[in-house]
């Protein structure tokens, strides 16, 4: 990961598979997901990822300059037009 003198603003990504979502298509795509998600974790623009299958959502860890900046790497996923998204700013330390 690369390094940064000054921590990037963080956002807490709530994705939410849609309920028109095609899950055929989705599962296709899951190895070009993960390989998009290890390029975004190198370079420092994703961290923490976590899926709750049950409820099918996905929480992804994204540092950006801010929630525009955000959504546009988040676009980037080849899962992206399979959700909703939401953004929730992570204060940075003080």
């Amino acid at each position: 990961m690369p390094t940064n003198s000054s921590p990037s603003p963080t956002f807490m990504a709530v994705a939410v598979i849609r309920d028109d979502a095609d899950l055929t298509e989705l599962a296709a795509l899951r190895e070009d997901e993960h390989k998009r998600l290890e390029m975004l974790h190198s370079d420092g623009k994703i961290g923490a990822h976590h899926v709750s299958q049950a409820r099918r959502t996905v929480f992804l860890e994204v540092m950006a300059a801010d929630e525009k900046d955000a959504a546009e790497t988040l676009a980037t996923l080849p899962f992206a037009k399979f959700f909703d998204l939401d953004f929730y700013p992570i204060p940075l330390p003080v």
